[in-house]
């Protein structure tokens, strides 16, 4: 069973597809875990390049030293699969995969997003997205996503949560929050949700100590009893959950088949 720590709080994280220029969607996480405040080690993969943003890179996952627990994938999404399976092989609990391209694009795109289902399933990985913004921990300074949000605003750490479908959305809620003063622990965007849903997000944020109030955005739920379960689990500790149900309307539905 996945763990918010698995999730959000990982020591050694591989990030493949990694830039050197930190306002790239492979750049930006990097630029932020290279900084003395996250406690783990980040490792770039670029087959490339030698160096990236000043750091060793690794031509591949394999090339690591020793085990990763975490994955960041951004790279195009007929490369994703492959790398999906060699984090999993090198160690990794999770795959958090920025790249587009799959159901969101219809046909081929629906073949690959279930051969990277088939992929992850097969090497017992969970993974976030595709097609996501990534998430954060502002307690453990791990900032895996490529908003530039944080870019404007470092979140102030707390204990309000979202769990969004939408990276854009998500933006805005955390923003908004930044704005009111409100103190942000967990940020998590789930894209495609191929895999991890906000559902099950919510149920681990539910879970957390150090969470009081979680916000959601929801375009569609893919299995009502998972939803209610986590809603419920919210309640017995108390903690009140906001949902934002879009979607409903035809225009609502075309805007949310992108997560965008």
């Amino acid at each position: 069973m996945l763990s918010l720590d698995q999730l959000t709080n990982p020591m050694r994280v591989a990030m493949v597809g990694a830039s050197d220029d930190p306002t790239r969607i492979g750049g930006r996480p990097l630029s932020y875990m290279l900084q003395p405040e996250f406690a783990g080690v980040c490792f770039p993969v670029n087959p490339n390049r030698d160096q990236v943003q000043n750091v060793d890179a690794y031509p591949n996952i394999s090339a690591i030293p020793g085990d990763i627990d975490y994955a960041i994938i951004a790279v195009p999404a007929k490369q994703v699969p492959d790398a999906v399976a060699e984090a999993a092989k090198k160690g990794a609990k999770v795959a958090l995969v920025f790249s587009s391209g799959f159901a969101e694009m219809g046909g081929e795109g629906i073949d690959l997003q279930q051969k990277l289902l088939a992929v992850a399933r097969q090497h017992g990985i969970r993974v976030v997205g595709p097609n996501c913004l990534g998430l954060f921990n502002s307690k453990a300074h791990f900032y895996a996503t490529f908003t530039s949000s944080i870019d404007r605003a470092l979140p102030r750490p707390g204990g309000v949560a979202i769990a969004s479908q939408s990276g854009a959305y998500g933006s805005h809620i955390y923003m908004s929050c930044h704005q009111r003063g409100l103190g942000l622990g967990q940020w998590i965007t789930t894209g495609n949700e191929l895999d991890v849903e906000v559902a099950e997000v919510i149920s681990l944020l539910a879970a957390d100590p150090d969470v009081h109030t979680i916000l959601a955005y929801v375009e569609s739920v893919k299995e009502g009893p998972k939803m209610i379960a986590a809603l419920e689990a919210a309640r017995a500790n108390r903690i009140p959950v906001v949902v934002t149900k879009v979607g409903t309307s035809d225009i609502g539905a075309a805007a949310a088949a992108s997560h965008t």
